[in-house]
């Protein structure tokens, strides 16, 4: 067997559902090192291909990345992309489109980008509008832009406002190697991945949930391969969720991010994002039995998974009124009704709406067990 078989055949391959197609997902060792014969299929002949290396990707792997797709049959033109939030803001993008038009990328060209969360979430935004649609072939560099990046990357920013314009965009190959991703537990990045495998998981049905409860203490030991067995999982989930046909389901996948938006402009940097995540989930459940929906033992049974995952506790020091100001005010920037993603059951997250009462309430004794001494 030659060097290159023995790479291909480390590599899985998975179909995960995406709003109006489907996401090639190919994960394991040495995958990036074979990825010019992959990408080479993607395109009815190879001709053009725009190459976005995220600032602080190494000149090694931006070279290695290059060679496999000169040797694939492609002309390559590469370009760094923003690191962190500052990605995704219209400005950015549109910038990005302006490059695509200069080299000559068309709808029957390509585009790979290698990076975290954002930087990859501006490309596949940016793809999805250019030309009506390039293909995009993503590599994530953490486990957190491998379950986001596929079928749900992050919009826009608009001003001040986060995550506020967005197109059906997704990923038509995700290329997936453990030895290129920062996997380490205590990586925020990773953490955050587990918080939404929770999320998701919650949001999808009982099965997808034992799954996860079942392999919580292998991630939690360190095994890579089965953290990257739950990674696929749950990009499968989220792909049958923003697929779905109804849009019940479709918005469950939202399932704890109103709370982080909510919360985080009110807490200092320092705070973790993962955290806020886990917390926003035990909030929902909270508030969801409040308003009768979801029983006390399926709270408490989120609690145990959540606190299998190593989520710890947050403590913000924070008024209730500032809270509920801050939750309403994000949600009432992207619609006219206030509407929180609660648990209804294990497997079953809809939007529903909470009184004021029934909310101050719930806002208020997470302030007070929260409150720092």
């Amino acid at each position: 067997m030659s060097e290159e078989e023995g790479l291909e055949a480390q590599v899985t391959r998975q179909w995960v559902s995406a709003p109006g197609g489907s996401c090639d997902v190919r994960m394991g060792h040495g995958v990036v090192e074979t990825c010019g014969s992959i990408l080479r299929t993607a395109v009815g002949k190879p001709r053009v291909a725009a190459l976005l290396c995220e600032d602080g990707v190494s000149d090694e792997r931006r070279e290695l990345l290059r060679r496999e797709l000169t040797d694939a049959g492609f002309a390559v033109e590469a370009r760094l992309l923003a690191a962190g939030a500052n990605a995704r803001t219209l400005d950015f993008v549109s910038e990005l489109m302006v490059w695509l038009g200069e080299k000559g990328v068309t709808s029957d060209d390509l585009v790979v980008a290698i990076g975290g969360v954002d930087s990859l979430s501006c490309a596949a935004q940016a793809c999805s509008l250019w030309c009506a649609g390039v293909p995009l072939a993503a590599i994530p560099v953490d486990l957190d832009a491998m379950v986001e990046v596929a079928v749900t990357p992050r919009g826009i920013a608009v001003g001040e406002s986060d995550d506020m314009a967005r197109s059906n965009a997704f990923c038509r190959y995700l290329l997936c190697d453990p030895d290129l991703m920062e996997c380490g537990l205590s990586d925020e990045r990773t953490r955050l991945a587990l918080a939404l495998m929770a999320s998701s998981a919650t949001a999808e049905n009982e099965k997808s949930f034992s799954r996860l409860w079942d392999r919580a203490p292998e991630i939690m030991e360190g095994d890579v391969d089965v953290l990257m067995e739950q990674a696929v999982d749950t990009l499968k989930t989220r792909g049958r969720l923003v697929s779905s046909t109804a849009l019940a389901v479709k918005q469950s996948v939202t399932y704890g991010r109103d709370f982080v938006r909510g919360l985080r402009p009110l807490l200092d940097d320092g705070v973790s994002v993962a955290d806020l995540m886990a917390e926003g989930l035990r909030f929902a459940a909270r508030l969801s039995c409040g308003m009768g929906k979801l029983s006390v033992d399926d709270v408490l049974t989120q609690d145990e998974l959540l606190d299998r995952l190593g989520f710890g506790f947050v403590e913000a020091s924070v008024e209730p009124e500032r809270v509920i100001k801050s939750l309403k005010g994000d949600q009432f920037k992207r619609s006219n009704r206030f509407f929180v993603a609660v648990p209804q059951a294990i497997g079953r997250v809809r939007l529903a709406s909470a009184d004021d009462e029934l909310l101050n309430e719930h806002v208020s004794a997470w302030c007070e067990a929260h409150r720092a001494d």
